[in-house]
């Protein structure tokens, strides 16, 4: 059996759009065995339909499905900007590479997942872990141990392509140069822990405006969650998950207080805080008695 197992992942953490993301512990696993069974979905992707699997579409486009019976179980939920796509492209280039004999290069793992799913802010914690940042390559840094995360996950999802559909394709200057300082303080303060950049950097200026009316509720969870001790409160990646960074041991309470509001304003939300989770793509690949 060849296994991969693959983090969802938070994005954008505010200002830091199309190029911060962070690594969560809620896990896709997939696994290949000999055979030539249906594929099996268990998870947040039960019932899915073999044709729109991402997984196995690309094995069989790279030849590496044949003969083989595909199981894929997973924790990530859909549609909600927690990296569920990455996800898949990720797991499904390392089957092949695992499957071709070949050792697991992250590197040119990492920018096929790019070319294909077009989104580096994901790809980058699936595949290496942690806080990282695209810039000239993908950086991994450090997260601060005082931060935790929070999340309120509505029922309702929202479609990439429709919130991607919303941004303008300019800005006026000053707006550029605010969300630049922004992400700047955004990822000092995500590695320093220092209160007061995170609160300007949570604060998005280049997406989340023509976002929010999407999630109904928001206005009032955000409220809620600052409230309730968050630091700050955004759009994980394009949503419809709520994402809040606050003390480590106020996640619990800032992440019931968001979901809570939202399900109070008619969009039912549950409350989930996961762990930050240091590792990206992990691997194991075991033999059966001959």
């Amino acid at each position: 059996m060849t296994t991969v197992r693959v983090p969802a992942s938070t994005s954008n953490l505010g200002a830091g759009f199309d190029c911060v993301g962070l690594a969560l512990d809620l896990w896709l696993e997939a696994s290949v065995t000999p055979g030539d069974a249906a594929p099996e979905y268990h998870g947040t992707i039960a019932g899915l339909n073999p044709a729109h699997d991402v997984i196995g579409r690309i094995l069989r486009e790279r030849g590496a499905l044949a003969d083989r019976h595909l199981v894929v179980r997973s924790a990530i939920p859909i549609g909600k900007g927690l990296g569920s796509s990455a996800a898949a492209v990720v797991a499904a280039l390392a089957l092949v590479q695992l499957l071709d004999g070949a050792p697991i290069d992250r590197d040119r793992l990492f920018d096929e997942a790019v070319d294909i799913e077009g989104h580096p802010d994901n790809a980058g914690p699936a595949v290496f872990g942690g806080l990282v940042l695209d810039a000239t390559r993908p950086t991994k840094l450090v997260v601060h141990p005082s931060l935790g995360v929070a999340l309120a996950l509505p029922d309702a999802g929202v479609p990439t392509e429709r919130a991607r559909a919303l941004l303008p394709d300019a800005v006026a200057r000053r707006i550029a140069v605010d969300q630049a300082a922004r992400a700047a303080a955004l990822v000092l303060g995500l590695t320093t822990g220092d209160v007061a950049l995170l609160r300007h950097g949570l604060e998005d200026r280049l997406a989340e405006p023509h976002r929010r009316h999407l999630i109904p509720g928001y206005d009032a969870a955000r409220e809620a969650g600052r409230s309730a001790g968050a630091y700050g409160v955004t759009i994980s990646g394009s949503g419809s998950a709520l994402l809040a960074l606050a003390p480590r041991d106020g996640t619990p309470r800032v992440a019931d207080a968001m979901a809570d509001a939202l399900s109070h304003a008619g969009n039912p939300a549950v409350a989930c805080t996961p762990a930050i989770v240091s590792d990206g793509l992990q691997l194991r690949t075991t033999t059966g008695p001959s």
